[in-house]
């Protein structure tokens, strides 16, 4: 990717919140966090943090998937990353 920041959202294909969990805490490279902009790899699963806090019919009010994750790129080695992805993917789902 070449003229965007490396903010970007994707889908798990899992509704299960164990699942989830699982991939985001097995993660060796990215940090949980929601600061984006810095200098390290980030991830965020807003169904982790919301859902504490928000009944399931308000959750689905915001229209966010339970399975959606947010990333933020920081400067690791991009190989790096992609196979620390591929990894907890394969791990998990």
């Amino acid at each position: 990717m070449t003229g965007f920041s490396g903010l970007f959202a994707f889908e798990l294909k899992s509704d299960n919140l164990d699942k989830i969990k699982k991939f985001v805490n097995s993660l060796q490279l990215f940090k949980i966090g929601v600061s984006w902009g810095g200098h390290e790899s980030l991830v965020y699963a807003p169904a982790i943090s919301y859902l504490k806090e928000l009944s399931p019919e308000q959750f689905k009010a915001m229209n966010i998937s339970l399975g959606t994750i947010r990333m933020s790129i920081g400067l690791e080695d991009s190989d790096d990353l992609v196979r620390d992805l591929e990894e907890c993917l394969a791990y998990v789902l």
